[in-house]
């Protein structure tokens, strides 16, 4: 059933399986400490097949490492981040320091509305000693997955937030927080534990948009919200004609 999901949505990326604290799979790509390593490149990879994963070391951005469940990596690796997210440092940026430093992204009119987002990140250690990112197709070698990471564009997705309510008849069952590209997964995190979990939506970092796929976002849910999707597809919106008329543009 799993793989009846992705035929149904016409995924052209594996949905990948996130397990955290895996430390026997052999991956076929890992983060090099070496390197400033941006955590969406390897949940790219892992949806192209490949078994990937990232430790402490290999986090080496500080968004990425809050994402990936490496703890605050915003203290650890960049303090400033609040004024990077606001209006930047201006003639206070040290020399040879990035753009976006000196200028700020602009996320925040300020440095103190930017510190509120800050605190209220739901930092998570989930992950150490090592995160994992594995394509559907070799979950069978991994294991079961603690989060499935999906990317998808507007039709899918608006399939995709139809299906979190089959079984509870809510109408909020996803939330669409702001944060870097790998945030969802920190977010979801935050949502494993809960009797009746959120999906996340994300990729909505327009630092970086232009490094991701055109007209794509993503979705992150615990597993239980994935065995929920793909448990009720004979019978999901996935089966009407309205899906059909959506499936002819796919």
């Amino acid at each position: 059933m799993d793989k009846k999901l992705v035929e149904m949505l016409h995924l052209e990326l594996e949905p990948v399986g996130i397990f955290f604290g895996n430390t026997t799979i052999e991956c076929e790509l890992e983060a090099n400490p070496a390197k400033r390593n941006c955590v969406i490149p390897f949940v790219m990879a892992a949806a192209k097949g490949k078994i990937t994963s990232m430790d402490e070391a290999g986090c080496t951005c500080p968004g990425g490492a809050v994402g990936a469940c490496f703890g605050d990596g915003f203290t650890r690796l960049n303090p400033n981040i609040h004024m990077m997210l606001s209006q930047g440092l201006g003639d206070k940026t040290p020399e040879g320091a990035p753009l976006m430093l000196r200028e700020g992204e602009r996320f925040f009119c300020n440095a103190d509305v930017a510190m509120k987002w800050r605190q209220n990140m739901p930092f998570s250690e989930k992950a150490y000693p090592r995160i994992v990112f594995a394509p559907l197709s070799k979950w069978g070698e991994v294991g079961t997955p603690d989060l499935v990471y999906i990317f998808a564009n507007a039709d899918q997705i608006s399939a995709l937030v139809t299906m979190q309510g089959f079984y509870n008849g809510k109408a909020v069952n996803t939330l669409a927080p702001f944060g870097a590209a790998c945030h969802s997964i920190v977010y979801a995190v935050e949502q494993m534990d809960k009797e009746e979990p959120y999906a996340i939506m994300g990729l909505f970092d327009i630092s970086q948009r232009s490094a991701t796929i055109k007209d794509y976002l993503s979705i992150t849910v615990p597993y239980k919200l994935w065995e929920n999707m793909v448990k009720g597809l004979d019978t999901s919106c996935l089966t009407t004609h309205s899906w059909r008329n959506i499936e002819k543009r796919l």
